[in-house]
């Protein structure tokens, strides 16, 4: 099993700032309900311990992105969250700024953002359930041979977001567990992972 979290594209960080709080509330409130349904968090038994799961919020400078490793802990302040200013997909390059390093996820929400306009909110969680049963679900998948943070991820995830309806939940099947969700509105994004999550059962 290739080991979570580790990030694969050339990263240029520098230590900056905190947002303000107002920008990362949302961000929040949505990332505790995602780690309470064990779609982001840190656990022996799961990938080695690493944690896992991230989301993201459009902005006027990029994106703000849960900082690397993150997973572990309950809740986030100011201080977690990174600013993703530029990335080139070609170069496996991100520019990023703020109180820590962005997550090893970065690629390919900026592929979402890059691609169409009308995405605002990414979540990237990881849901066995749901990984499993993609196919009976119905859910579009990337190919099985490319891997979480590299530019070929960023590439396949765009092609399955090119003329998708939003909001998109797709199944990185590379990435062992990877689901990510992308969408206009936090709240719809996260509405869609949970009625996917009340399906699987039912299959």
């Amino acid at each position: 099993m290739e080991e979570e979290g580790v990030i694969k594209f050339q990263l240029h960080w520098q230590a900056s700032s905190a947002p303000a709080p107002d920008l990362i509330r949302e961000l929040e409130a949505w990332r505790s309900r995602v780690r309470a349904i064990g779609g982001i968090g840190a656990n022996p038994r799961r990938y080695g311990g690493i944690g896992f799961g991230n989301l993201s919020h459009r902005c006027a400078e990029g994106f703000w992105i849960t900082g690397t490793q993150t997973g572990e802990l309950a809740s986030l302040g100011p201080q977690h969250y990174s600013l993703v200013e530029r990335w080139d997909i070609g170069a496996n390059t991100v520019y990023a700024s703020g109180p820590v390093a962005p997550s090893s996820e970065s690629l390919s929400h900026a592929a979402l953002y890059d691609l169409r306009r009308d995405i605002h909110w990414v979540f990237h969680a990881h849901l066995p359930e749901l990984w499993r049963r993609a196919a009976e679900l119905d859910l579009p998948r990337t190919p099985a041979d490319i891997a979480y943070g590299t530019p070929a991820m960023a590439l396949a995830v765009q092609e399955i977001a090119r003329h998708a309806r939003l909001p998109l939940l797709l199944s990185m099947t590379g990435h062992e567990d990877g689901i990510l969700v992308a969408g206009q509105q936090a709240d719809e994004c996260g509405q869609a992972l949970l009625r996917a999550i009340a399906r699987a059962p039912a299959i």
